[in-house]
């Protein structure tokens, strides 16, 4: 790991000087890095999961709580009926997906392939919450049936506003930066959905001729993401971020800083606490204890969005 570091200290101090000769120094920064992992990398797929069958958000497995398991082409999720949106999604995104260039579809739909039928887009009219992705629009970027199917409606919760473009959407970039860097990371993403729904955490939205109706979308009050880095055999490690449902300040009024996110920091244990799901579950049981049970701000920290 003392290679990577050496780069990363030592090529910025190349990049003094004109615009151009910064934007070359960060291209190297990214080519030696990605070097350096590519000599390095663990064939996760073939060496230590060789008896499941892969799909993109399939590698690992996890556990259903209010849910049932649905597979998409570039992620998997498990629908929660009761609440009309997923209680987790989960996909891999590596380097190369990250640096997709596809615009957004910006068009909502129902999600063909649940049974029960998922959410329609309408039950958001006249909401004051927006139509927060799970797996988000900026990591599906790089093909066009993976844009189609995170803009599906059980991809979807809901969200404030300043929540979605705010905190989330900085977690969101956070998460692509750490794909460049590792080669590769598993995200997992979900809502905290609670056991029991009162009628007044659910949805409401206006009809064309001005009823309100209430909807069965739940509400949630907190959100959750994982990442897994398991791109350097022996060097693997998880962190998880849980953060409420409302706007939250950048402190760095200029934005260049993402560290605040570290303030929602947690283990996947205390995530799997307190929604009842069980995550990781075809890892060795050792080994998934102490990748849970850690968290190691520094190693992550290292490797932050400048």
């Amino acid at each position: 790991m003392r290679k990577i570091l050496l780069l990363i200290i030592a090529l910025p101090l190349m990049g003094c000087g004109t615009s151009s000769n910064k934007n070359s120094t960060a291209q190297n920064e990214e080519k030696n890095i990605s070097e350096f992992y590519n000599s390095n990398i663990m064939n996760t797929h073939d060496q230590r999961y060789e008896d499941i069958e892969y799909r993109s958000g399939d590698l690992f497995t996890h556990s259903n709580r209010k849910g049932k398991t649905y597979y998409h082409e570039h992620f998997t999720l498990s629908y929660s009926e009761d609440d009309e949106q997923s209680e987790w999604v989960a996909y891999e995104l590596t380097r190369e997906e990250s640096y997709g260039k596809l615009q957004r579809k910006e068009l909502f739909t129902e999600d063909p392939t649940i049974h029960t039928e998922s959410a329609q887009p309408y039950e958001y009219r006249s909401s004051q919450y927006t139509k927060g992705h799970l797996a988000p629009a900026g990591d599906m970027k790089f093909d066009k049936e993976a844009m189609e199917e995170c803009f599906y409606m059980s991809n979807v919760s809901p969200q404030e506003k300043e929540f979605n473009a705010g905190v989330w959407n900085d977690l969101e970039q956070q998460v692509r930066h750490w794909a460049r860097k590792f080669g590769k990371v598993y995200v997992i993403t979900g809502p905290f959905l609670p056991k029991k729904v009162k009628k007044e955490n659910k949805l409401s939205y206006v009809e064309q001729d001005g009823d309100t109706i209430k909807s069965d979308i739940t509400i949630p009050k907190f959100f959750f993401k994982i990442i897994f880095d398991y791109s350097y055999k022996g060097k693997e490690k998880m962190i998880a971020f849980i953060m409420p449902n409302e706007k939250i300040d950048n402190p760095d009024k200029q934005g260049d800083s993402f560290d605040y996110l570290f303030d929602y920091a947690t283990t996947v244990d205390n995530v799997e606490a307190q929604t009842g799901l069980d995550f990781f579950t075809n890892i060795p049981k050792e080994e998934r204890k102490r990748y849970e049970s850690t968290l190691d701000i520094k190693a992550w920290k290292k490797f932050m969005k400048k």
